[in-house]
């Protein structure tokens, strides 16, 4: 950390931030978090370091590559309860002072934690003050952290490496590359997805994107395992985005996807999955099929059950019915009504002894998660975690989900 001389006042949190955002145009991204922390120095910190979420979402890690720094679990502690909370953690130290966690968030994408102590607490923060000063300027420092960690991130290995706490395999590596963040959120809608087992994943992967009031989603699970599975599935994903950006529409996408599935001429290959698209405005919400499990339907609190379309065959397979179009589903959504998508490997794969983590789990797990008020992250989170743990760490098939939820603002 910089060895600054004390905080400046409230009216220098301007220069710090216009310093530190003037200094991280030409800083090697290895160097950002000294950055940071030499800005947290002048804010009046004596010390600190950034955190980072491991890919399972289990761990913090130290960005800083400190070698002796063990990682802290999320489930177990104060910066864990501020990453998983989405909200700054403070408590007292027996010397004097005060150390604090603050969230890392893209939006409402969490990414990590920023610790700061200061030697004599934290003093109060005015929400009317025209200059940050106390907490409320280490929650601006972090906010404009996270920024330049994300923008920095697209030049470097480091955070990448940061965050990972085991060999990943190729498959895995090609998967996570084609992801978009995890969640995403407006004051309309929120959407989340995650991968598992992270390390490992081969077949499934999902997307989304915000267009002119339209929610896109696309989940998707190629047969097999490993890296052709992956290619299957990242080939999927890129004929999706291809005639979406197109503007064409859910039965010319398929159509799409399914051509460029079966061009690749190598037999019995094929991707299951499902197509939405959900007016951010209205609520309105329709799908379509591919030989997917169907969706859950998530309404005030409880899972109210699967929403119901006509499959066509998988994506690659629809030369079996030639004449056949894509049917296309619409369910009008109710405002705080949620739309759970998941791939089989949640509810299928199997356990050494045989048994299934199944659909009735599903639900009860979902019905106490809404119960319970926890965020779409934080659910995807817990319930990622619930199925790898059923099955002893071990899956025998990828388990993806994306969840959506829509919340209207009340007029």
């Amino acid at each position: 950390m910089s060895s600054d001389p004390g905080p400046e006042s409230g009216r220098g949190f301007p220069r710090v931030i216009a310093d530190l955002l003037d200094d991280a145009h030409l800083v090697a991204p290895d160097r950002l978090a000294e950055l940071i922390m030499a800005a947290a120095s002048r804010l009046g910190a004596v010390g600190g370091r950034i955190w980072l979420a491991d890919h399972q979402q289990r761990f913090l890690v130290p960005l800083d590559g400190t070698a002796d720094l063990e990682p802290m679990a999320v489930d177990r502690t104060l910066a864990g309860r501020a990453w998983a909370s989405s909200e700054s953690v403070e408590v007292s130290l027996a010397e004097g002072g005060a150390r604090c966690w603050l969230p890392l968030m893209d939006g409402v994408n969490r990414i990590g934690v920023l610790e700061i102590e200061v030697a004599d607490g934290l003093p109060s923060s005015d929400p009317d003050a025209a200059v940050p000063q106390g907490l409320e300027a280490f929650r601006h420092l972090a906010s404009v952290a996270t920024s330049e960690i994300v923008a920095r991130g697209q030049y470097t290995d480091a955070f990448t490496m940061a965050r990972r706490r085991q060999e990943m395999s190729l498959a895995a590596e090609l998967q996570w590359q084609a992801l978009p963040p995890t969640t995403f959120a407006t004051r309309h809608v929120t959407v989340g997805g995650l991968l598992e087992p992270a390390y490992r994943i081969g077949g499934d992967i999902f997307d989304y994107a915000l267009n002119d009031g339209q929610l896109h989603i696309g989940i998707f699970d190629a047969i097999g395992h490993g890296l052709t599975s992956s290619l299957l599935s990242t080939l999927a994903v890129g004929a999706y985005r291809n005639r979406r950006r197109s503007g064409a529409g859910l039965v010319d996408i398929t159509a799409a996807i399914d051509a460029a599935i079966s061009q690749r001429g190598e037999g019995d290959v094929y991707v299951t999955g499902q197509l939405a698209i959900l007016d951010v405005d209205g609520g309105t919400l329709q799908w379509c099929n591919a030989g997917h499990h169907l969706p859950l339907l998530i309404r005030q609190g409880g899972v109210v059950g699967p929403l119901s379309c006509e499959a066509r065959p998988p994506f690659g397979l629809g030369h079996l019915l030639p004449d056949r179009t894509s049917a296309v589903a619409s369910s009008q959504l109710e405002p705080e009504d949620a739309v759970l998508f998941y791939t089989d490997g949640i509810v299928e794969a199997r356990r050494p002894g045989g048994s299934d983590f199944g659909l009735d789990r599903l639900v009860d797990y979902l019905d106490r998660a809404f119960a319970a008020g926890l965020s779409t992250a934080e659910t995807l989170r817990r319930l990622s975690h619930a199925v790898l743990d059923f099955h002893d760490g071990e899956l025998q098939d990828d388990a993806s989900t994306v969840l959506v939820s829509w919340h209207p603002p009340r007029s």
